[in-house]
């Protein structure tokens, strides 16, 4: 799947915006692989909060029966990494012996699926494997299924608002007046959420 690429003049990142219907088709991808595989799992563990909004259609697509959600937090901003990974939401659910399935919306660094996955195999699960929608070639874990890579900062459908914070702050260390902040908005398709809630 090709994404278009948005730049600005001045930032370092470089940015994708997929739509909900593209984040559909990454998620029925997974499905298929899985299928192709012949693995079956016992438990998707969607890890909080990125994995949420589609984990719910890969459990429907692939028919893995249970779901559960684990919060590893190791991003504070745009290319913003704490030192570690920490959990901040615990599993409401037993792991042990299980076959695990753990789900993420991205594997960026690779260094939260990279714990979780050991997290996980140390509560005693059987077995973890990792899905993410997309997939960064400089991930420390390459997961076992993936719908496409990217080396771009994405921008989620379900984060636009939280974004639009976190840009605002960053373009205006860069500089930026308002005016030139809310064209970027523009070209990123932000304006009907800015004009909303913002």
């Amino acid at each position: 799947m090709q994404f278009t690429t948005i730049s600005f003049p001045g930032d370092p990142a470089k940015y994708i915006t997929p739509t909900w219907d593209q984040l559909d088709e990454l998620t029925l991808q997974i499905a298929r692989q899985i299928k192709a595989s012949a693995e079956n799992f016992d438990l998707v563990v969607a890890l909080a909060k990125g994995a949420w909004p589609m984990s719910r259609s890969l459990v429907d697509y692939s028919q893995i029966k249970e779901l559960a959600s684990l919060g590893v937090k190791f991003y504070k901003g745009i290319n913003e990494r704490l030192k570690q990974p920490s959990i901040y939401q615990e599993l409401p659910v037993e792991v042990e012996n299980k076959k695990i399935l753990l789900f993420d919306d991205v594997a960026d660094t690779g260094e939260s699926l990279r714990f979780a996955k050991d997290y996980l195999l140390k509560q005693g699960a059987k077995e973890v494997k990792v899905a993410s929608l997309l997939y960064k070639p400089w991930s420390v874990v390459e997961p076992d299924y993936y719908g496409a890579t990217t080396e771009a900062w994405i921008i989620f459908p379900f984060e636009r608002r939280e974004m639009i914070d976190l840009l605002q702050a960053t373009w205006s260390k860069q500089g930026l007046d308002q005016q030139a902040i809310l064209q970027r908005y523009q070209q990123l398709g932000f304006m009907e959420v800015y004009r909303s809630v913002c």
